[in-house]
């Protein structure tokens, strides 16, 4: 059996004041009544949320909370991440137990955040900042995704715009992943059409090569302003990944033993395509895969971020998006890795 994830709407609130926590709040509740969650899993969504917002404020003065819809093996839930710029946790352990705090409050935040979450995820840097995935699962159980990728992704649209201009779908059975990511050209609603149309030929595709479903998207897509994009295809059994990609679209692989660019070639989907090449590298247990469009800078450098690799995939592209986006283009970044890492 084939699942698909793709890109849905994300919600990304900045947090410059304790009285936006309202605004945070509401997108998070309104994405778990989406999924139909109860009515006291709604609530935990709210709750944790305003905590999350008030410690921005208090403990970095101001960030972001993104909030989107999320599922797998059937299952619905919602993820809700903040960002900060701050001074970083020091004591991550002690701030997650009730009663400690550096800013004079109750110090029950993190902690109740915790409790009332499905999955709770932290990383922190001092003089660096702070990333916080909470995913609130209904009835707390979690999917299984033994035999599939752990995928986090930020994907969101030029301020001002309504729609995303940039996409991403991960199409996989029990042995194949295919991760696309796709950047229409420009932004607003005619880089959005091209962008699904690429993700609509990628999701009924059949075809076990990245090379073909590029070349299938280039004709799909002439109709459209066009696109670039990249396909990487993730063989867990064989322990390989064949990449292909047609445009500005950055791709890295990623492990303990460092990091590898993936070359995509110059050319528009749709309208110029004279050539794509498809690469392969190993796949193993801890190779990370790192796609992004160029509305995130590639200046980015693991080396400065400790230990990410063995977090979460949702706390890395977290971190990319908040330190490398450059806020004049549509975003789109992805991470994906083995699930038992």
């Amino acid at each position: 059996m084939e699942v698909v994830e793709q890109s849905a709407c994300q919600f990304v609130t900045e947090i410059s004041d304790p009285s936006l926590a309202g605004e945070a709040r509401r997108a998070s509740v309104n994405c778990a009544e989406q999924i139909k969650l109860s009515e006291s899993e709604s609530g935990a969504v709210a709750i944790a949320v305003t905590e999350l917002a008030t410690n921005l404020v208090k403990h970095a003065g101001g960030g972001k909370i993104i909030s989107e819809t999320i599922a797998g093996d059937g299952a619905k839930g919602v993820r809700v991440v903040a960002i900060d710029k701050g001074p970083g946790i020091r004591n991550i352990a002690g701030a997650l137990e009730d009663g400690y705090s550096t800013a004079g409050s109750s110090g029950t935040g993190l902690g109740a955040v915790r409790r009332l979450a499905s999955h709770f995820e932290i990383y922190s840097l001092p003089q660096t900042g702070t990333c916080i995935v909470a995913e609130f699962w209904a009835r707390k159980k979690m999917p299984v995704t033994k035999d599939a990728l752990r995928v986090g992704a930020v994907s969101v649209p030029l301020r001002g715009e309504s729609v995303c201009g940039d996409g991403w779908m991960v199409k996989s059975n029990s042995a194949i992943a295919k991760v696309l990511l796709v950047d229409g050209l420009g932004h607003g609603a005619y880089a959005a059409e091209a962008a699904r149309e690429a993700e609509r030929v990628v999701a009924e595709s059949k075809s076990a090569s990245p090379t073909e479903i590029l070349s299938d998207c280039h004709d799909a897509l002439k109709k459209t302003r066009g696109a670039a994009a990249a396909l990487s295809f993730v063989d867990r059994e064989q322990g390989t990944l064949s990449f292909a990609g047609l445009g500005n679209i950055s791709a890295v692989l990623a492990g303990p033993e460092g990091t590898r660019g993936m070359a995509s070639h110059n050319g528009t989907l749709g309208h110029q395509m004279h050539r794509i090449q498809e690469f392969q590298f190993p796949w193993n247990s801890n190779s990370v895969l790192i796609m992004h469009s160029d509305g995130l800078s590639s200046r980015w450098n693991l080396e400065d971020y400790p230990g990410i690799l063995n977090k979460g995939p949702a706390i890395l592209a977290a971190v990319l998006y908040r330190d490398f986006a450059r806020e004049r283009d549509d975003v789109t970044v992805l991470v994906a890795k083995n699930s038992e890492i």
